[in-house]
């Protein structure tokens, strides 16, 4: 199978072949749930959500809350690769929760699993930016755009997430043209046009009515991070 079937597999798909693995060994589903979490910095509650949708593998981790800073710690061979020598950035995530399950598996203890030690520079610096960012207020107007065959629409965030707030997902509260709104600004598998992540804020359809706006037209934003 090549990166990019895994990729667009669906999460609800692999992540019961996760549990069953781990489960057959006699491990629990709390446990793999837990080295999910740890892995990924998704809720419970999180997951549960995101095993209803048709989330792909790969946004998945993209779209990871905030990828634990130990993670640089996981080393070894698994699927008949060394996980550290995995070039592609998303690949060596997904490799690293394979072979966290692995040895979930083969009965080590979730002590020596979940990876304890110094955070590593970047990830105190990512911390540093959260909390600045915590605070910040960003305004600007955007265009809307729309995906019909969902009957969807949405914004793009033109600030690099994991640079203002060291995470890949943000909970934020919005206004859209003075109208409130609570969401998540995120990456859809979107790329800007020089190539780089996307970053995406839906605007919910009855917002758009209210405002009698549509695709091309402009609303302006004011948008700040909430826990």
């Amino acid at each position: 199978m090549t990166n990019e079937q895994v990729t667009e597999m669906r999460f609800a798909r692999l992540y019961p072949l996760l549990e069953a693995k781990a489960v057959k060994k006699g491990r629990t589903r709390e446990e793999v749930q837990q080295v999910v979490t740890w892995l990924t910095g998704y809720s419970a509650g999180e997951l549960k959500e995101l095993l209803e949708t048709d989330t792909t593998y790969g946004a998945f981790f993209a779209n990871a809350p905030r990828l634990h800073p130990e993670r640089e710690l996981i080393k070894g061979v698994v699927c008949g690769v060394r996980v550290e020598e995995i070039a592609d950035p998303l690949m060596r995530e997904i490799r690293r929760l394979d072979k966290l399950i692995d040895e979930l598996a083969k009965g080590k203890p979730m002590e020596k699993i979940l990876r304890q030690g110094e955070h590593t520079r970047a990830g105190r610096m990512a911390e540093g930016r959260k909390e600045a960012s915590a605070g910040k207020r960003y305004e600007y107007d955007a265009v809307i755009h729309v995906l019909p065959e969902k009957d969807g629409a949405y914004v793009i965030f033109p600030w690099n997430i994991r640079d203002e707030f060291g995470r890949g997902r943000v909970k934020v509260h919005a206004t859209f043209d003075g109208i409130p709104y609570d969401g998540s600004i995120v990456n859809m598998g979107l790329k800007n046009d020089d190539g780089s992540v996307c970053y995406i804020l839906g605007m919910l359809k009855s917002i758009r009515t209210r405002l009698g706006k549509g695709a091309g037209d402009t609303v302006h934003l004011t948008i700040q991070a909430r826990e």
